[in-house]
């Protein structure tokens, strides 16, 4: 079985990289003698990662050439059908589609979050190829609400985000142990010095949100945490990396290296609370099983927490008593009086091993649907 698999690989954004290293896990264990090949934007850094073939996403004649020998192409995950970042954006992950159903090749639409679509020429374009696929998946309500509303008439399997795929069992917290080290975050016994806030933040619209969160920074760094500043999205995280710690009076650990999706996940485990605004950042958290609060700029990062149950723990990007209201949230897991420092869910321990369980149920329903699709 030959695979083709567009996505926003290659770009250093751990959210986008872990999803494919899910995927790609997910199409070994269902598959084992699947051939993938990845449209990356550095086919060297993704062949020595992932172990796979890998490609120039913007090389046409390669593409086609892959696309000849494939039995299937998925397009996923992530948000590839959107054009907030880039009215552009769309063009492309379309045309691969276009380009394979040209072929007449099998495609599926697998774990994608669509929208938001504001350009009525891009709203038509999807319904016409999506409606052309074989299989589609999306991995929330609102992206299934949106393109039965541009006009998709094929059926429609809401699941959820490739990477609740994985678990903490798939996570190394080895391959960090260096890193924790160098950081200052473990002693030389490998056991972390204090309680570990991991902070995954973004520049969006004024920036204003930073003067907001450093408050609450400050403050949990007073109570005796360690504050973690980390880049999801590498080098675009750094900027604002630096610009949050202007403004903080506590000295934060920083992380200024491009880490890899499953050094991600690792930090994401040794954590005991997640501040992120990156959607990725709380997903990857609530996959290990890590509490998280998010400060959402998009609607899919409501969508997300709706979906894992922790809606009350979503903060919005335009809430005027931010400091307050994450200081709360934050707060309602707090480490133990007795100085300890592992810190219990959000929700109660049942309710949220549910949601979980059924997420990543929903998750391997994506690979099933691949393989079955190439039979």
């Amino acid at each position: 079985m030959k695979i083709v698999l567009s996505g926003y690989y290659g770009f250093d954004n751990c959210g986008d990289e872990a999803v494919l290293l899910s995927i790609l896990h997910c199409l070994r264990k269902l598959s084992p003698d699947v051939q993938v090949t990845v449209l990356s934007g550095n086919p060297e850094k993704t062949r020595e990662i992932y172990g796979v073939s890998a490609v120039n996403r913007w090389n046409l004649a390669t593409i086609v050439r892959e696309l000849v020998k494939a039995d299937l192409l998925i397009s996923g995950g992530g948000s590839l059908i959107q054009d907030v970042t880039s009215v552009r954006s769309p063009s492309y992950y379309l045309g691969i589609i276009r380009i394979a159903l040209f072929l007449r090749k099998k495609v599926m639409i697998y774990a994608q979050g669509i929208g938001p679509l504001v350009d009525e020429k891009n709203r038509v374009s999807a319904a016409k190829v999506f409606n052309r696929c074989g299989a589609i998946t999306v991995r929330d309500k609102a992206s299934a609400n949106l393109l039965r509303e541009i006009g998709v008439g094929k059926e429609l399997h809401v699941t959820c985000d490739p990477v609740m795929a994985l678990s903490r069992n798939n996570v190394s917290i080895g391959i960090v142990s260096e890193l924790l080290l160098e950081l200052g975050i473990s002693g030389a016994d490998g056991k972390k010095k204090k309680p570990a806030l991991f902070v995954s933040m973004r520049r969006w619209k004024d920036d204003r949100h930073f003067e907001q969160v450093a408050i609450v920074l400050d403050e949990q760094a007073a109570a005796g945490w360690d504050i973690i500043l980390v880049p999801a999205h590498f080098p675009d995280d750094v900027e604002a990396i630096y610009i949050l710690r202007e403004k903080l009076k506590c000295v934060p650990i920083v992380v200024e290296k491009c880490l890899s999706a499953r050094e991600f996940l690792a930090l994401m485990l040794i954590a005991d609370r997640v501040f992120s605004m990156r959607l990725h950042g709380l997903i990857c958290a609530f996959a290990v099983g890590t509490p998280m609060v998010g400060l959402s700029y998009d609607p899919k990062v409501d969508a997300f927490m709706e979906q894992a149950g922790c809606g009350d723990y979503c903060l919005s990007y335009d809430d005027e008593d931010l400091a307050n209201n994450a200081r709360l949230a934050l707060n309602m897991a707090a480490p133990p009086q007795d100085g300890g420092i592992n810190i219990t869910d959000p929700l109660p321990l049942t309710e949220i091993a549910m949601h979980r369980l059924r997420m990543q149920k929903l998750a391997w329903e994506n690979a099933k649907i691949a393989i079955n699709l190439t039979q």
